[in-house]
């Protein structure tokens, strides 16, 4: 179901929670990476770790907080309050994934 390669970009796993403050400025910021930076082509996959039907990704992934990012074979938790060291952070993980 989570395949890493989407037409040669890769899918990002979002791991949130309705409950998470951190989680939808982090949200907002892969929305304006993806747009300014991939060109709207990576395919972002929000999973709620409140469903029960995610449990098994939580599980699989070794979710343990959130918000967490997890590209290919690398993760990210995000937990840094202030919106430029975040954007600068995610853009970094972003682009370190070779495509």
């Amino acid at each position: 179901m989570y395949d890493d390669i989407n037409q040669g970009y890769p899918k990002i796993l979002f791991f949130s929670s309705n409950h998470c403050a951190p989680c939808k400025p982090v949200e907002e910021m892969l929305k304006r990476i993806n747009i300014s930076m991939f060109g709207k082509k990576l395919r972002i996959e929000k999973i709620s770790i409140e469903m029960e039907d995610n449990r098994q990704f939580t599980q699989e992934y070794r979710i343990t907080s959130v918000p967490t990012l997890i590209i290919a074979d690398k993760k990210l938790s995000v937990n840094i309050q202030e919106e430029e060291i975040i954007d600068a952070i995610l853009y970094a993980f972003i682009s370190s994934v070779k495509i």
